[in-house]
């Protein structure tokens, strides 16, 4: 069993009130302590967490319940980490707000940029809330038009433009300038060809089975997906994989270097 259990009613709102009370006491309890003594709490803190996961993978586990000693408090773990992540969505949402509204103050260049953000923020938040605690056809309505018409319409708008810069890269890139580059425009031309209609059509009179098969686009763009680039595909994963796991290695130690790091508290 985890450490919170689901509430109702007005035990619901006594558990808020109590984690926001808790959660300001911890928080000028925090702000007093000295300077030189916050990144060492940080990295401790860190490093213990850290220390829970490696310990829980690492240590042997009871063959019948392939579970050892650690891994009850998993779900317990799991909650507190949720309301690390809600903190943090907070701390988020007070630096946007504290900043756009400065430049809304000060008029500063582009503050309409931030008044849209702004109306948009409250606009999902309030008409998210009122669908889900109050639900009608309105509030539904309402908070489709902010998320369906227009979060989602923003996307596809977004994720267009990606893709004609893509393209316009992709074009840059496949300039036969080398060897390479060569290799790299055929493969692309024939997966291209192999994916659309028109391009599978100019072999359509290759037999389905058999030697000659192997020469229709559609299989010469299946063998260039599935077994020329699958080798170089794995290689960046296992690369992104490596990276990944040197990085967390370095936060759980705290080695990392970068502006906050580095930084005498």
């Amino acid at each position: 069993m985890g450490l919170f259990t689901p509430q109702a009613g007005t035990t619901l709102w006594l558990y808020i009130a109590g984690a926001l009370l808790a959660s300001g006491v911890l928080f000028l309890a925090l702000q007093l302590v000295p300077g030189r003594l916050r990144k060492p709490l940080i990295a401790a803190v860190t490093f213990v967490a850290g220390l829970y996961y490696v310990a829980e993978f690492f240590l042997p586990a009871d063959p019948a319940t392939q579970a050892n000693f650690l891994t009850p408090y998993r779900s317990t773990i799991a909650q507190i980490n949720q309301v690390l992540l809600s903190l943090a969505v907070g701390v988020g949402v007070y630096s946007l707000l504290t900043l756009h509204t400065k430049n809304i103050a000060r008029r500063r260049q582009g503050w309409g940029y931030s008044v849209t953000l702004l109306a948009a923020m409250v606009g999902i938040f309030v008409t998210g809330l009122l669908k889900e605690y109050r639900p009608n056809d309105v509030n539904k309505a309402a908070f489709s038009l902010f998320f369906d018409g227009g979060l989602k319409s923003l996307d596809a708008a977004m994720f267009s433009i990606v893709a004609f810069y893509i393209v316009s890269a992709a074009y840059r890139a496949f300039r036969v300038r080398s060897l390479e580059a060569t290799i790299l425009l055929a493969s692309a031309f024939l997966v291209m060809i192999g994916q659309v209609p028109l391009g599978q059509a100019l072999t359509i009179g290759l037999p389905t089975e058999g030697f000659l098969s192997n020469f229709r686009t559609e299989n010469i763009r299946e063998w260039i997906l599935t077994r020329a680039s699958a080798p170089a595909l794995l290689a960046v994963e296992l690369g992104l994989g490596l990276g990944a796991l040197s990085t967390s290695i370095r936060l759980w130690l705290s080695l990392e270097r970068g502006s906050y790091f580095e930084k005498d508290l």
